[in-house]
């Protein structure tokens, strides 16, 4: 199963499970244990999720996962039953972030992160580097001078400014805008359309 979710933000993924040896969907709620729910981003070793899955009913799951396990393009989720005998089949269920980016870069939209690593941010100016549609930061200077930049996260959640000056700084995109109520935080997301 393949569901589109947001690279790095929260999200739920829900999945069903079926009894093993059977046709049917899982009839008692089971109990997850460590090892059971893992996953890999963008062919890594797999590793234990934050959380386990959750009974939402009649055999249906959820996972809830956070931001650091949505940092990738394509991440795979494996839910396996470690216990002898299994109580139900294998379930994967892939998350792709890849196919979202794509679809707001064509839409003329640019995802980005705030970096705090080289320059602190203030509230007229900061780096970031850039998510999608690609990961390559744009060299020539002004090049977003009159756009509007909107932030997706943090404390400037919905915030939206007029970028009016740009250049390539640090190997990061640099921004000067017109003031903002407070300064970004380090890994805030935005858009810039």
């Amino acid at each position: 199963m393949e569901v589109l979710r947001t690279y790095g933000k929260t999200a739920t993924i829900y999945f069903p499970l079926v009894d093993f040896g059977a046709t049917d969907y899982e009839s008692t709620p089971v109990t997850f244990a460590t090892g059971d729910a893992t996953y890999s981003i963008d062919g890594s070793s797999f590793s234990n999720t934050s959380n386990n899955p959750a009974h939402e009913g009649g055999g249906i799951y959820s996972l809830a996962i956070t931001a650091t396990e949505t940092l990738g393009g394509i991440i795979v989720f494996k839910i396996v039953d470690q216990t002898d005998p299994k109580t139900w089949e294998d379930q994967s269920v892939i998350v792709n972030t890849n196919l979202s980016g794509w679809v707001e870069g064509n839409q003329s939209i640019i995802i980005g992160e705030v970096d705090n690593a080289t320059f602190t941010p203030t509230t007229t100016a900061f780096e970031g580097f850039r998510i999608s549609p690609n990961a390559t930061e744009e060299a020539t200077a002004d090049h977003y001078n009159g756009r509007l930049i909107t932030f997706t996260s943090g404390a400037l959640l919905g915030q939206q400014t007029t970028i009016s000056d740009y250049s390539l700084a640090n190997s990061k995109e640099k921004f000067v805008v017109s003031a903002l109520t407070e300064a970004p935080g380090d890994g805030d997301n935005y858009i810039i359309t």
